[in-house]
């Protein structure tokens, strides 16, 4: 089987360059808060298309960090999910002062009445350490309160490598009942101020 190779692959020796960068940034700077400011980071907000789709495949059987539950998904599973209005899959370009990071985040969402159920979401461990989670989250919330929606639930589903996810519901705000993690929208929902998301 030939691996359909995706744009991000064929970009991989410039993001090291541009990587190699952002690291001499964060070492001239003493505070995080500060380095974040002043990589002026954008995320593009992009709905799947049959151009991303590979992709967000390809994230979802590769990232295994920052991941809330590590399902894999092949690319007409993805498609499936694409063409079914119950479901929601997006992804996010993360662009910053020093280039462009590709499409580095993912999210399947199942959408049920009052109730949106994140199945899968998860970022690359390329741009992990830049709160460009927050900012993903943050805007799945604004568009579910805005669709009617009361309530976020999500599950964390423990592997020996997502460590780096395991806090990051209870730290935005998720309360846990059960197995589930849930976020009620009758609160107002702050996107982070280090950074600027664009819905495409």
């Amino acid at each position: 089987n030939v691996l359909q190779r995706t744009e991000e692959d064929t970009k991989r020796g410039q993001m090291y360059a541009q990587q190699r960068e952002r690291k001499e940034l964060e070492k001239s700077i003493s505070s995080l808060d500060d380095f974040l400011q002043q990589l002026d980071i954008h995320v593009k907000i992009k709905k799947s298309s049959e151009f991303l789709i590979p992709r967000i495949s390809q994230l979802t059987s590769k990232t295994n960090q920052f991941n809330l539950t590590t399902k894999r998904y092949q690319e007409e599973e993805i498609r499936n999910f694409s063409n079914n209005n119950k479901f929601i899959v997006g992804c996010a370009q993360v662009l910053d002062k020093f280039g462009d990071n590709g499409i580095t985040g993912a999210y399947i969402i199942t959408k049920q009445d009052k109730v949106w159920l994140i199945d899968t979401f998860l970022l690359s461990c390329r741009i992990m350490g830049r709160k460009v989670e927050n900012g993903i989250l943050s805007q799945i919330l604004i568009d579910a309160k805005n669709s009617g929606v009361e309530e976020i639930h999500a599950k964390f589903i423990p592997t020996q490598k997502n460590k780096p996810a395991e806090n990051f519901l209870h730290d935005f705000g998720f309360k846990k009942e059960g197995d589930n993690w849930i976020y009620k929208l009758n609160n107002e929902i702050k996107l982070p101020k280090h950074l600027k998301v664009e819905i495409e």
